[in-house]
């Protein structure tokens, strides 16, 4: 009686085991399946970040290149007009102001290259968008903005002695 006692609590046992271990199976199998779907969701969300982080990256760099476009245009007619002026003024200054809208002329040539080259290299970028890119354009526009307020200054400056 004792060996079948004991045999029924080894067994007892062994089916207690053996439901454990289960239920256990089945909850690490509903957790794996959980960390699956949190990984696909979490994957789908950074697509959605990049994409939008993109499209507002391509969008700023249109407008920008928009008014760079804009205030180019802006500065070579002012370079015409300024032409004008020059041939009106006497000959002593005649030279000096040509020299120096010359000068002004060839910064401005620069900073039109210089945004063209970027804007082909934004262009083929694009595609693969990333942080670096968007800080890489956020670096050029300032620094552009800054080179074209100081042509701006210069252009207006030409016929001002600003010597005191």
């Amino acid at each position: 009686m004792k060996k079948i006692t004991g045999i029924l609590e080894c067994f007892a046992v062994a089916i207690l085991i053996s439901s454990c271990n289960d239920a256990s199976k089945k909850d690490m199998s509903d957790a794996s399946q959980k960390i699956k779907e949190v990984n696909t969701d979490m994957k789908k969300a950074i697509i959605a970040a990049n994409d939008s982080a993109k499209a507002a990256a391509i969008s700023n760099w249109k407008t920008f290149k928009n008014e760079s476009d804009s205030a180019i245009v802006g500065m070579e007619r002012e370079a015409t007009m300024l032409e004008e002026k020059i041939a009106k003024a006497n000959t002593k200054e005649k030279e000096k102001l040509k020299a120096y809208l010359n000068n002004t002329k060839e910064k401005l040539n620069a900073l039109k290259i210089k945004l063209q080259q970027r804007n082909i290299e934004f262009e083929n970028n694009k595609e693969k968008f990333d942080t670096i890119i968007a800080s890489k354009n956020q670096s050029f526009e300032r620094e552009f903005k800054h080179d074209i307020n100081e042509l701006g200054t210069a252009f207006k400056d030409l016929f001002n002695d600003n010597v005191k």
